[in-house]
Order: structure tokens, then sequence, then C-alpha cells
């Protein structure tokens, strides 16, 4: 993708990193992806921002060494590891804070707070930086080790578990691939019909159906995502003990006797002053603090 730039900043090459998630690795280039996506997205004419040009790159350079340089002090048994992955998710924030909105920014932060051990806002940020990226492997496969992380194990169930297995493809793909697809099939469908209107007899008709459902398909799966994301607000814990209650206020008796941990994420179903009422992947609902998790 070519994007426009007020200031065109050359960062200096840097030697591949591999970042060790037990089998699974992100490389560096990711932080050279989020460099020139958020210097990018920093220089937007319509936005006012905070921070100059020159402070934001130096801000990001900062972050992105001490991100490195955090690696190296774990790789060697160091003890001052987290202070600088510390240094570099501050960093992130403060990009972050001062308007840009980029995936693999959030992609970078949420490998920091995973490296802090920080799991419900790594779990966050990997899906906020999903949200924005769109279907990505590392990125996926960061997450999905996060998750596996989390003390709680709570699984879908009921026709929300049926829903996620037979329609698989909505889950596992992101919007962007779902709209090509379906634009694909759209210019299949009329192509092929408009070959069988002039060439009769021609054996086009199973494809043309496939096609169409292949269109009908994704198009309503983007329809459907994206009437969710404005309707229904999804959030991930990021506290520990967390007691969910019957009612939103501390004198509530507790909804059920595990408590839930970070990193659980959750849909709100209705909001109340300084409460969230939830429903869990497995149908459980109650009350928690909105200081106690973070929207999506």
């Amino acid at each position: 993708m070519t994007m426009q730039r007020d200031i065109d900043i050359q960062l200096p090459h840097r030697r591949s990193r591999l970042i060790r998630w037990t089998a699974r690795r992100a490389t560096r280039r990711i932080c050279l992806l989020v460099a020139s996506a958020v210097i990018a997205n920093l220089s937007m004419p319509s936005v006012s921002w905070a921070m100059d040009a020159q402070t934001r790159e130096q801000v990001l350079r900062d972050a992105l060494d001490a991100y490195d340089q955090g690696l190296q002090a774990r790789d060697e048994n160091g003890d001052s590891h987290r202070g600088l992955f510390r240094k570099a998710a501050d960093g992130f924030e403060a990009l972050l804070a001062d308007g840009v909105s980029n995936g693999y920014l959030h992609y970078n932060l949420a490998n920091a707070y995973l490296q802090m051990d920080d799991l419900g806002k790594a779990i966050l940020h990997y899906r906020r930086g999903e949200r924005l990226i769109g279907a990505d492997e590392q990125l996926r496969a960061n997450l999905n080790f996060a998750r596996s992380l989390r003390r709680n194990r709570i699984e879908s169930t009921g026709g929300k578990a049926i829903w996620e297995t037979v329609f698989f493809w909505h889950y596992e793909t992101s919007t962007k691939v779902r709209l090509i697809v379906g634009l694909l099939a759209y210019a299949g469908f009329w192509l092929l019909l408009t070959l069988r209107v002039f060439r009769k007899g021609a054996g086009t008709m199973p494809l043309i159906c496939l096609f169409a459902l292949f269109w009908v398909a994704a198009g309503t799966s983007v329809a459907v995502e994206t009437w969710n994301r404005s309707h229904i607000l999804e959030g991930v814990t990021v506290q520990n003990d967390i007691t969910v209650r019957k009612g939103n206020g501390e004198a509530s008796a507790a909804a059920f006797r595990e408590t839930l941990h970070e990193g659980v994420e959750f849909t709100i179903l209705e909001e109340r002053t300084g409460w969230y009422r939830i429903e869990l992947p497995d149908g459980n609902t109650g009350w928690i603090r909105q200081s106690q998790a973070a929207v999506i």
C-alpha cells in the first residue's frame, strides 16, 4: 500500500531479531513495519498532534531500542529486562495517547506487555491490533499463546459453540479477506452469467451458483461483523481475583464461586456508573467494576 507522507523519515536498517514465544516467533520486522506505518499516520494533516514529528520519531526509536535491549537482557538472564520492556511499553503508549491509531503499534505494545507477564493488557492490545491489521498469522499465534496462559479456562458452550464451529471461517479470517472474497465472487458471478447469456448451453451454472454462494456468504459475514462492532462492545479483564456479582454493587452476592483473572474476554451487555454487566463465553453473566476491565 502506498501512503503519502508530509515527512520522509528513513529509519536505519537493523538486523532481524527473532522473538521466541515457546514454539512461535515474531520477527523484528514487525517493529520496522510499525515504524513506517506509525510515522505515516503521525503526519496526517487533518489531526492536531501534541508532539511534533521529530519528538514522535524519537519516542518511537527509543521504544524500539528499549524493546531490543529487553530481549537481549532476558536472553542473557539479566534482571533489567522488565524495566526495559516497561520503557518500551511507555513509549508505545505515549504514541497511542498522542492519537495514533495503528495495528502494528498495538501489536508491539502487546508483545511488551506479554514480556512483562501483564496478560490482560497483552490480550487487549493483540485484539485491538487484530482489528486494525486484519489477518496476520504471527499476531494470531501470539494471541493464542497469550490465551493459553490464562488461569480461567472458559469455553464457549451451547448455540454459540455450534455457531463458531459451523462458521469457523467467519472467526478465523479478517474482514478484509472476506470482503475481497465477496468482491471477487460478485465479479465472477456476473461475468459467468453474462457468458451464459451470450453462449447458450455453456455449462457454467454450477460455477455461477458457487460464486453466488461465496458472494452472499462473504457479504453477509462482513455485514454481520460491521453491525456487531457498531452495536456490541467486547472487553478484557485486566486484574486478578475479580468477583462477578449479581448486581452492580459491592454488597451484591457473587454470581458464581470462581473469580476471574486477567485476560478473560467477554461481551458487555449493559453499562451503569462504574460497572459493566458482562456475558462470558460459556453464557454466564454478572457485574464487574469498570476499573477491572478494558474495552476492546
